[in-house]
């Protein structure tokens, strides 16, 4: 099954968008991290919304008591692959192995199963995709960028601007990408209030896609 997935690019990386509905999904890659997970994890509790977590597996196995908050919290969780590899870089029964890993060490730590990947730099092939799907993943990319990520030309975005890019290309049944950053903690509060006074529900995204 492929999860908010409806096609490819002429570069071959997947597209992912929504529909017109009064839901979207935050989601957050790249934890659990000592430096932000708690502090994402406390302003999620204090406006009382759902999100997901797409991990890292070495960081969930070195941070397993931020796992565990996040599982606790009641917060859906994903796999990032083992050590946030690009899966073209990786031949089928390497990703796969990444994958298997990441999942045992968050089977062990949390009790849940996870079918839920989203590829690093979200660039998948049809091989690639194919191999996944028959592995049983669903895979979940995104249709707003918030680009709250450090590039080596321009640095990184202000939380003013992270929160604004958000808030101009969001609409209904959106999967908002977002990283742990100290930029992103700082947008998150005018982001999320925004988007409700915009009337939005926020959800994770398997259940954004039950509606889809």
């Amino acid at each position: 099954m492929i999860l908010l997935l409806f096609g490819f690019s002429a570069e071959g990386q997947v597209i992912c968008y929504g529909k017109n509905i009064k839901q979207v999904a935050l989601t957050f890659d790249d934890g659990p991290s000592p430096a932000y997970t708690r502090r994402i994890l406390s302003t999620l509790k204090k406006f009382n919304i759902r999100a997901t977590f797409f991990v890292v597996g070495k960081k969930a196995a070195d941070f397993s008591d931020l796992l565990r908050q996040i599982a606790d919290a009641g917060y859906e969780i994903g796999n990032h692959t083992y050590y946030h590899s690009p899966v073209t870089w990786l031949n089928p029964r390497k990703m796969l192995s990444e994958l298997a890993d990441t999942n045992r060490v968050i089977g062990n730590i949390t009790g849940r199963e996870v079918t839920l990947f989203r590829p690093p730099n979200g660039r998948l092939s049809r091989a690639r995709l194919k191999t996944l799907e028959n592995a049983g993943y669903r895979v979940v990319l995104w249709s707003v960028n918030a680009d709250d990520f450090y590039h080596s030309d321009s640095g990184m975005r202000s939380p003013d601007s992270i929160a604004s890019r958000v808030l101009s290309r969001i609409r209904g049944g959106d999967v908002i990408l977002l990283h742990d950053s100290e930029e992103t903690i700082a947008a998150l509060p005018k982001m999320i209030q925004a988007l409700i006074k915009r009337g939005f529900r926020f959800c994770t995204v398997s259940q954004l896609g039950a509606k889809l």
